[in-house]
């Protein structure tokens, strides 16, 4: 059976999506390598934003919309966030298959914002925002390939995918124009996947009756269970 691998369409809105586009058309980027640790560096084949004013005032954008979007926070149950990656792909770059590393620092090319062991997440999450519409380069998909087959990711502008973080991926060559995405990881306050799904399903039931049988004595018993269900498993 497949992970959970969660779509969020418009993720970011059309004024979010214009000012960030704008911000990293105009930045500087450097070797995308000086994020990657382990053997990722091996197959690591992109550009990153150099962490400079415009990269700030992106990643702050980025962490606006993780904490205002309603699916993610009742599905993944955000505890903590990394800084997002803008990664940028030209022609002939790409990203070879890997795993993201189970522990995040809260650093921007290799500059710790705390000593070791603080500011650290634990990668229950990685997320893609794709920041380039998908007419506008060949290749570059977010591919994901497991014994139950391949599932491939091309997404609108302002759109995002959310997946489980041990999850093998890659992203395909570029073989025309330019992939843009910021890409970070999300530590949930729900530590087992089991017990995260079904606190995300119980919440998407409630949300269900609550609009079809708002104020009926089951849509507030859903809502009461969901409730609890974050309640006794959130680890915080």
């Amino acid at each position: 059976m497949w992970p959970t691998i969660r779509v969020i369409d418009n993720f970011l809105d059309p004024t979010e999506l214009k000012t960030v586009t704008g911000k990293v058309g105009a930045a500087r980027f450097v070797d995308g390598r000086v994020s990657a640790d382990g053997g990722s560096a091996e197959v690591k084949n992109n550009q990153e934003m150099a962490s400079e004013q415009q990269y700030v005032e992106v990643v702050k954008i980025v962490d606006r919309a993780v904490r205002a979007n309603l699916d993610l926070n009742n599905s993944v149950f955000p505890r903590s966030i990394t800084r997002a990656i803008i990664s940028r792909y030209e022609d002939g770059m790409a990203y070879g298959t890997h795993i993201d590393s189970p522990i995040m620092g809260f650093t921007v090319q290799n500059e710790a914002y705390g000593p070791f062991g603080q500011n650290y997440v634990r990668s229950d999450f990685s997320m893609t925002v794709f920041l380039a519409e998908p007419d506008t380069y060949d290749g570059g998909e977010l591919s994901f390939g497991s014994p139950w087959g391949t599932h491939t990711y091309k997404l609108p502008a302002g759109s995002a995918v959310a997946y489980p973080t041990g999850l093998p991926h890659q992203v395909t060559p570029v073989t025309r124009g330019v992939r843009l995405a910021a890409v970070l990881w999300l530590q949930s306050m729900i530590r087992d996947h089991e017990q995260r799904r079904l606190a995300s399903q119980l919440n998407l039931l409630a949300t269900r009756l609550e609009s079809t049988e708002a104020g009926s004595a089951n849509a507030q018993l859903a809502r009461e269970l969901a409730a609890t269900a974050l309640r006794i498993n959130a680890d915080i």
